[in-house]
């Protein structure tokens, strides 16, 4: 019997070494959530997308943000919210303002509101001749001190921003109010999964924990989600990972033509884990909290992958990326990730980035703004978005 068992464990000792050596062989590991996968190699589209030369050069491990997409077929159907879309009733004088009845269907892109999230639905018209759906009139109901919108199974969950409830249009009733402009996921969340046939993808805004929730719920129910405002994405990052969803969900990402077709998102960039990162951040309120969508994405994603990335943070406000950009120059950092909404942040960021060709920026809540979105097609190689589904390569 002594003689066995010491074979058995030889046996045991020589099929471990051998699967060790196969992982080891493997050529590239990477982390996704809290385990670990393994791959001989990047897969040929990733490859042919990324800037070789780049990639090679960067030391292990490396993260690759902006490789997640949504291919938006040819006459899919696609629901929005009503605000910044369909109309804007603070925009008075104009074609969009409260006259304009919230169940059109617009027909063209002239019928959409020209900017911040009409402006990318514009665009999904134009290259793949979307069939647009703004959804209105989302009833909510007040529990304790708040008001909620409801899920398809009509459960009050997804908390209303009071701001909204002070929008003119709004209808009042005993405990509920009525929301015609409607603005965010966790508004269209309910209207949007009770649709048959279910629609392609939802445009909405996600700069609240609840309209990352929504954005969320509707990714598992298998519907896309494009979210140019994406100041919470950060909550819902590694969403693939943590939840069974069939959807894909995109914050601040190009929209561009693909063929027949359109496609959000699918611009690849990688940094080192090794390397130093200048974050944006504030600690104002309105209108600059969005500037902290830098600072909370990365704190996330390190906390979220493990990786220790040194994040040198700092404090700047709407048009004030170049601050970001002297503390990059001052450090010697050669990857920021700002917001740029205003042409003061834009100019700062382009001239830093044509300064030096391994200079790289991540935009975040920057697509709504044309001064942002511009970089991604000025610098399609060495800008991208905050990657909601990111991908750390171990080596």
């Amino acid at each position: 019997m002594e003689k066995i068992s010491r074979r058995n464990l030889l046996i045991l000792f020589v099929v471990s070494l051998l699967l060790i050596s196969v992982l080891a062989v493997g050529g590239l590991y990477y982390f996704v959530g809290d385990s670990e996968k393994s791959s001989t190699k990047i897969d040929s589209e990733l490859e042919d997308s990324l800037n070789k030369e780049a990639w090679e050069r960067l030391p292990a491990p490396k993260v690759i943000l902006g490789r997640s997409k949504i291919i938006v077929p040819n006459k899919s159907q696609v629901v929005t919210q009503v605000d910044r879309v369909l109309r804007d009733i603070n925009w008075e004088d104009s074609p969009f303002n409260q006259e304009v009845p919230v169940d059109t269907r617009p027909e063209s892109p002239d019928q959409i509101v020209p900017y911040m999230e009409g402006a990318r639905v514009k665009e999904l018209m134009k290259y793949a001749q979307i069939e647009v759906v703004p959804l209105g009139n989302t009833k909510t109901v007040k529990i304790d001190e708040d008001y909620y919108a409801a899920d398809a199974e009509g459960d009050y969950k997804f908390k209303i921003d009071p701001s909204k409830l002070d929008y003119p249009s709004v209808i009042k009733e005993d405990n509920s109010v009525i929301l015609p402009d409607t603005h965010g996921f966790n508004s269209i969340a309910g209207l949007t999964a009770g649709l048959q046939p279910k629609p392609y993808l939802a445009i909405a805004c996600m700069d609240l924990p609840s309209k990352a929730d929504a954005a969320l719920y509707l990714a598992e129910g298998g519907i896309n989600c494009y979210a140019p405002c994406d100041r919470f994405g950060s909550q819902i990052l590694g969403y693939n990972d943590n939840y069974e969803v069939k959807g894909t969900i995109i914050g601040t990402a190009p929209v561009k033509k693909h063929k027949k077709e359109a496609v959000i998102g699918d611009q690849p960039l990688a940094f080192s884990t090794s390397e130093s990162i200048c974050v944006q951040y504030t600690d104002k309120g309105y209108p600059d909290q969005y500037c902290d969508t830098p600072w909370r994405y990365f704190e996330a994603l390190n906390k979220k992958y493990k990786l220790d990335l040194d994040l040198v943070k700092v404090n700047a406000n709407a048009g004030e990326a170049g601050k970001v950009v002297k503390k990059a120059e001052k450090n010697k950092i050669n990857t920021i990730a700002v917001r740029v909404s205003e042409e003061e942040d834009a100019d700062s960021v382009r001239k830093w980035l044509k300064e030096n060709e391994y200079h790289k920026a991540i935009l975040f809540h920057s697509a709504p703004y044309e001064p942002g979105y511009k970089l991604f097609f000025e610098f399609p190689e060495r800008v991208t978005f905050g990657d909601l589904d990111p991908q750390v390569i171990l080596k």
